[in-house]
């Protein structure tokens, strides 16, 4: 069964490139509210991918993982990549609500 992100429960995931094991390793945010992150995993890189892709990848994994439904944005940061709930995939549309 999905577990649906709650607004009032927004979690924000953590991509951080691992570059001596080409491997990223993907969680949400650690806080005291939220404790251990049990659906922690490690992706590794796809060189035929690009950068974004990669990142993108990885989120897709963990949120599968952690049978979160909604749609995820992806920003890449400095050592890596964060994604944060932008609402479910129904709500989100592509001409921006217009």
């Amino acid at each position: 069964m999905k577990t649906q992100v709650r607004e009032s429960h927004r979690a924000t995931i953590r991509c951080k490139y691992l570059g001596s094991s080409s491997r990223i390793s993907v969680a949400r945010y650690e806080s005291t509210t939220w404790g251990k992150d049990p659906n922690r995993i490690m992706v590794a890189w796809d060189h035929a991918l690009s950068t974004g892709e990669n990142y993108r990848e990885a989120v897709r994994q963990y949120v599968e993982r952690a049978e979160w439904e909604g749609q995820w944005i992806t920003s890449i940061v400095t050592d890596g990549a964060v994604a944060v709930w932008a609402g479910y995939v129904e709500d989100v549309r592509q001409d921006g609500g217009k």
